[in-house]
């Protein structure tokens, strides 16, 4: 990752997924924005790791802030060779009982943002016949788990957003990869322990994986992003202790 520049969305929850991406890039030589929508939380984790990590107040349910973010990194730095689409979250609750704001809150959250930060580094990566893009998915996105319709359904679409933009762009010299993590982070275990059906997924979890850590979810992010993977492309790479292969099956109690 020497001299390689790099956006991380969502990269300012200490503690977190997006964070850990950014601390192991930086370690391994790269310059990195740290894009968050809280510029103090981006600020928090940049500061410690020095002058090549920038932190960026980022909105990415907005089109125009996301495709500010890339272009005045683009201005500044002269490309983009990574940019990793990190911002997650949910507001838990089963189907039958979703809003339609949570619906289109927990989408454009996850899924829109999604392509807004594909279409922009597309956008710059194709001009210059290079790039890897990251996308963070979830094991809720290929089976369903009680509480989650709406956050899997947008993660489902994130998988195949993924393979899509694969196919359409590695001709372009563009690869595009997803993630699906399993890691202990306190979005997580807020849900796991504040709702039913979250304590009933934790126990299933239990019996077939450990909730990994942040760190080893970055050590992936750091092979899609290298060199090392450039054979590497419309991936959905697991990263979650064997979880997947459990997902559909996961013993939660039903009403």
């Amino acid at each position: 990752m020497s001299d390689k520049i790099a956006i991380v969305t969502g990269g300012g929850g200490e503690g977190g997924i997006g964070a850990a991406i950014v601390e192991r890039f930086i370690q391994e030589g790269a310059t990195v924005v740290v894009a968050d929508i809280d510029l103090k939380k981006a600020e928090g984790v940049a500061r410690p790791l020095g002058e090549r990590a920038i932190p960026w107040q980022c909105d990415v349910t907005s089109s125009d802030a996301v495709n500010k973010l890339v272009s005045e990194t683009v201005s500044r730095s002269g490309r983009l060779d990574v940019f990793v689409n990190n911002v997650g979250f949910t507001l838990p609750g089963r189907i039958v009982e979703l809003s339609d704001a949570v619906w289109d809150t927990v989408i454009a959250g996850n899924l829109t943002s999604t392509f807004y930060g594909v279409r922009a580094a597309l956008q710059q990566m194709r001009r210059q016949k290079s790039g890897s893009i990251i996308n963070i998915a979830s094991a809720a996105g290929i089976g369903g788990a009680p509480g989650l319709g709406v956050y899997g359904a947008a993660k489902a679409g994130v998988i195949n957003l993924t393979q899509s933009a694969a196919v359409e762009n590695f001709k372009a010299g563009v690869r595009v990869n997803a993630i699906l993590p399993n890691a202990a982070t306190k979005p997580l275990l807020e849900w796991f322990e504040s709702t039913p059906d979250g304590r009933d997924t934790k126990a299933a979890i239990e019996n077939y994986a450990r909730c990994g850590a942040p760190h080893e979810i970055a050590a992936a992010a750091l092979f899609l992003a290298s060199a090392d993977s450039s054979y590497v492309n419309g991936a959905v790479l697991p990263v979650d202790g064997g979880l997947s292969a459990r997902v559909g099956c996961v013993d939660a109690k039903i009403d």
